[in-house]
């Protein structure tokens, strides 16, 4: 067998000891990067603003807030924008949820991730 194709082979047999090692042992495996907007929108700082705040942004917060399905409430917070700034309780926001009769948890904890 020529020099090439022994080194080809042991290529080969490199890459295939790497793969069989991180299936056994995917500790072992190499890290992927997470992209820096995926991990911001992940974990949100604090209260997000109800008027400001991307569509991820809200979806995140009402997540980590522990809102159940937090994409449909945060359809209804961007429906019903612009809400007025100097009112920290949001009433016209919880005016117009109580349209759709959240249960009283749920509704607390949208309030509780949101700022005007």
């Amino acid at each position: 067998m020529s020099r090439r194709a022994l080194a080809g082979l042991a290529v080969i047999v490199t890459l295939a000891a790497c793969s069989a090692q991180a299936v056994n042992d995917p500790a072992s495996a190499v890290p992927t990067a997470t992209p820096a907007a995926t991990t911001a929108a992940a974990a949100p700082a604090g209260k997000v603003s109800a008027n400001d705040a991307s569509q991820a942004e809200l979806v995140a917060a009402l997540t980590a807030a522990g809102v159940p399905n937090a994409e449909r409430w945060t359809q209804e917070v961007i429906e019903y924008r612009p809400y007025p700034s100097d009112d920290a309780t949001l009433q016209k926001l919880q005016d117009n949820l109580a349209k759709y009769n959240p249960d009283p948890a749920t509704l607390q904890a949208i309030l509780g991730a949101l700022e005007p």
